[in-house]
């Protein structure tokens, strides 16, 4: 009996102390207190009590802050520690709160939090500042982008919030009136995928706004702010520079691209108003090559730009002037000791035929030693005829075209080299020879040029006649270089000569050791 009343004693008092054991509310955790810039499908989560395995939570979420709006969502979870809202609406604050169910008992509610979802979507390209929002800077085809984020200034400060999540479309409006509302608009909606919609065909020199906002099922946010644009109105020339001169024949035209269009047409006449007309086509490329021009002429030249529903203005003209003769470049004009076998030079001209070479010791060219014609690939020529030493030489050039428009060129500046002096004494000239270095003491060097393949032979003689050294070389033409061993020879002067086809060359040596 004393057995049986104490065990029903201890039942009473542990179903007393249960009884009165106090479920505590829950702490909320995040979104933070009076936060903006959520997503409608936000999560909202809470720091988990202690107690059995089964506790279960609560939560409301309500535009109201009394929790009793026809929008109010109150939902009982178990164990979990979080809830993810579903298409909450935009621009909206919301309430929520949440507390604690464990064995029969409930908690107080947690305290409450309120969170703003974002209200619009911020567009990012293209904007134009005010201080350059006049320039026709964009193209008839564009991109219109926004942020992927929800953003807000504070202040001058812009501030980057949650990545964009929770809906399903967005609308975007583009328009040349501010209200969105003339015969032009142009609207459309992408998926929530997307962050750009493209417009195409936009007038020419005019201004656009545009805007865009987001939704889903239940909701459709407020349109972001207005941005605008200025279409451009005329295409900018870059090439040949505006009154350039001394331009090619096919000098190419240049201008900058833009996007969107079908074709840039271009005219080349040889007046500023435009009317007589040389040359003049729709092009798809933002570049043209001249055709049907002459040396020495003056050009004007303009392009514009069209697409399927409209056509720039002309743009300011520019102009050039082709070249009027060839410009020489080496050798230098007035030049001495020049090569025999010189090679002369000039800036290469294209769209051009030939060239014509004209040489001679005569400036008046009366009969010209040499008077070739010269492919208009090449920008020199070695001149391979025989030439007399110590000899002043004058040359000139002129260029042919004839493949659109024939023409000629005037004659270039005449330039004038002399020829090096002899170096070596030769009955027929046709071997020219130097030593060096000259005193030696090992050995020597003998350059030697000649126009056509020799045997030579060569003899080092003291100057008593007699001979010290003896060798034979065989020469290609052009230019041959050949080396002798002197080591052998004492100090003193010697005499070098080379014999070819009956015909002798000397040269003084000096040895010094």
């Amino acid at each position: 009996m004393k057995r049986f009343i104490a065990t029903l004693l201890l039942s009473l008092f542990a179903a007393a102390t249960m009884a009165g054991t106090e479920v505590y509310a829950p702490t909320l955790k995040n979104p933070a207190d009076n936060t903006i810039g959520q997503m409608p499908n936000l999560t909202v989560s809470w720091n988990a009590i202690v107690g059995s395995t089964g506790v279960k939570y609560e939560v409301q979420l309500d535009t109201s802050l009394n929790f009793n709006s026809p929008k109010l969502t109150d939902t009982t979870l178990i164990l979990l520690c979080g809830y993810t809202c579903h298409e909450l609406l935009l621009g909206t604050k919301y309430y929520w709160r949440v507390r604690a169910i464990d064995l029969g008992q409930t908690s107080d509610w947690s305290s409450v939090r309120k969170v703003t979802i974002f209200s619009h979507v911020t567009p990012s390209y293209p904007v134009l500042n005010p201080s350059t929002a006049a320039k026709d800077t964009i193209a008839p085809k564009q991109v219109l982008i926004w942020s992927t984020k929800d953003s807000l200034f504070v202040g001058t400060t812009y501030i980057s919030l949650l990545t964009i999540a929770g809906i399903k479309y967005y609308d975007v409006q583009c328009d040349t009136s501010k209200s969105f509302n003339s015969p032009v608009l142009i609207s459309g909606t992408v998926a929530s995928t997307l962050n750009y919609y493209t417009v195409s065909n936009l007038k020419f020199g005019t201004k656009y706004y545009w805007r865009v906002r987001a939704r889903h099922n239940l909701s459709t946010s407020n349109w972001s702010a207005t941005w605008y644009f200025n279409v451009v109105s005329v295409i900018v020339p870059t090439a040949p520079v505006n009154n350039g001169i001394d331009q090619m024949l096919d000098a190419k035209l240049t201008w900058k691209a833009v996007k969107g269009l079908l074709g840039y047409e271009y005219q080349l006449a040889t007046d500023t108003g435009f009317i007589n007309v040389i040359a003049g086509s729709e092009v798809a490329t933002n570049s043209v090559n001249c055709q049907y021009t002459k040396f020495g002429t003056k050009y004007y030249w303009r392009v514009r730009g069209r697409h399927i529903s409209d056509t720039m203005q002309w743009c300011n003209r520019f102009s050039f002037t082709t070249i009027d003769k060839v410009k020489l470049t080496s050798p230098p004009n007035n030049t001495a000791n020049v090569s025999l076998k010189p090679t002369l030079k000039w800036t290469k001209q294209t769209g051009i035929n030939k060239y014509q070479l004209q040489m001679d010791i005569d400036q008046n060219f009366s009969a010209p030693l040499l008077d070739v014609k010269v492919a208009d690939s090449i920008s020199q020529y070695l001149v391979t005829r025989k030439m007399i030493n110590s000899t002043q030489y004058f040359w000139r050039m002129r260029v042919f075209s004839d493949s659109q428009m024939p023409d000629t060129s005037g004659w270039s500046d005449v330039w004038n080299f002399t020829t090096l002096a002899p170096t070596g004494i030769g009955e027929n000239g046709l071997l020219i020879s130097s030593i060096y270095p000259n005193p030696a003491s090992e050995k020597v060097s003998i350059k030697l040029e000649s126009d056509e393949p020799v045997t030579l032979q060569l003899a080092v003689f003291d100057l008593l006649g007699r001979t010290l050294i003896r060798d034979q070389f065989d020469l290609v033409s052009g230019i041959n270089t050949r080396e002798i061993n002197i080591s052998k020879l004492s100090k003193g002067i010697y005499i070098i000569r080379m014999s070819y086809n009956g015909s002798i060359v000397n040269h003084k040596l000096t040895v010094d050791r």
